[in-house]
């Protein structure tokens, strides 16, 4: 879930940053648009409706803001001067050069004076003014506000899809619980259940003298399997805990890898596989835990050898891009064996998560992978399953046909 949720960050964080650059993109295109528009017709049209227009010459909505913050300035300047005894004129003076300077207004320079000492005067005179002054800033605005009102939905149309995203994965991610705890009971139950009915056949001693044995062994072989589930699943949840942590240390990989296959050798040759290693002779330092990585390397193998027929061949790969800094470092286990269906693939590394013929035969539990990749992100090193016609591009053979790589 941890993942998903930074995932789901990094998602709404790109959608807001390029929903917002291209909203603002189209929004200043139309601004030109529109204050092209505002400046060659329309405030001409209000400074003729004001019926100022012999007088003042506004050249856009720059002059059309300053005419009407000159006007209001003088109008309050003839307001509060005379409340302090001190006489407006200069800055009344000031007020209308910074006017006429600006090119704002026309005509002589009395009837300029005369006009302003009119408007500035009577606030009435200056609502039309005002009125125009606002319509204009409106229309100016109204490019930013549709934008902003298009940003504002578009980002609530994209936080109820990651929401719905979320109760879809929530929902998912209780079903897949429920179904982990099916099968846990489905793997207790059955080696249980053939326990206790061969040991009440003994109790009961209805099993002739000759299969006891047999059943001594078969209760054996079903009491190993229940205690091997429940081996695993402690090791998984141990693994989530909170207060579980692995202890890197340096190692060599390499030696690392081939003591793994000495240690299945065994296994392979019982099953009647056939196993290649290729691991380069000079030491290859890392920081790992290697109990924890030894786990995962001896799962991928033994993964390997109970889920082929005989007569597979196992193929261990070691390879590094630079020796010398340790990079890249990459540890292959390949099989010959049949390539895993594409419904199966998508949800191999999930809890108990098998085949079929897997759990009908008892061949695996379906916590091996999902140990092993918890075990590799605990490293930050990363595990995947890859098959045809992919694994041709790591050069490990033509012969197989998938393969786990371990990236470190």
């Amino acid at each position: 879930m941890a993942k998903k949720n930074i995932s789901s960050g990094k998602e709404l964080k790109g959608f807001l940053l390029s929903r917002f650059f291209f909203v603002l993109i189209i929004v200043s295109v139309v601004e030109l648009f529109v204050v092209a528009l505002t400046n060659t017709y329309l405030i001409p049209a209000l400074i003729t409706i004001t019926k100022y227009n012999n007088i003042i010459k506004v050249d856009g909505a720059e002059g059309l803001f300053m005419l009407v913050f000159v006007l209001v300035a003088t109008w309050i300047v003839n307001r509060i001067f005379p409340m302090l005894n001190a006489s407006p004129v200069a800055v009344n003076e000031y007020l209308e050069k910074v006017l006429q300077s600006r090119g704002f207004v026309g005509a002589s320079d009395q009837e300029v004076t005369e006009t302003l000492h009119a408007l500035s005067n009577s606030p009435m005179s200056l609502l039309s003014l005002i009125g125009s002054f606002f319509l204009v800033a409106i229309i100016l605005l109204t490019p930013y506000i549709i934008g902003g009102i298009i940003f504002a939905v578009s980002v609530a149309r994209e936080l109820r899809r990651i929401e719905r995203e979320k109760e879809t994965e929530h929902r998912r991610e209780e079903e897949r619980r429920y179904l982990m705890i099916s099968n846990i009971v489905h793997d207790l139950k059955t080696p249980m259940t053939t326990v206790y009915g061969y040991a009440k056949a003994l109790n009961d001693g209805i099993v002739p003298e000759d299969k006891r044995q047999e059943y001594l062994e078969a209760i054996m072989n079903k009491t190993n399997r229940t205690n091997e589930v429940i081996a695993l699943l402690l090791d998984y949840v141990k693994l989530d805990s909170e207060g579980f942590v692995i202890k890197k240390s340096k190692i060599d990989i390499c030696e690392l890898v081939r003591s793994c296959c000495a240690f299945c050798y065994t296994d392979v040759e019982s099953a009647g596989c056939e196993i290649d290693i290729n691991v380069p002779e000079k030491p290859l330092f890392i920081a790992a835990d290697s109990v924890q990585l030894s786990r995962v390397i001896t799962n991928l193998i033994t993964n390997a050898i109970r889920h082929n027929p005989k007569g597979t061949k196992i193929g261990v790969t070691l390879k590094c891009e630079n020796y010398t800094t340790a990079e890249d470092v990459r540890v292959f286990v390949a099989d010959t064996g049949d390539e895993i269906p594409e419904e199966l693939a998508e949800h191999i590394f999930e809890p108990f998560v098998t085949g079929d013929e897997s759990r009908a035969s008892g061949a695996g539990t379906g916590l091996g992978l999902p140990l092993s990749v918890k075990i590799c992100e605990m490293h930050g090193f990363n595990l995947r399953l890859v098959q045809m016609p992919e694994i041709k591009r790591y050069h490990l053979g033509d012969e197989y046909k998938k393969v786990f790589m371990i990236s470190m």
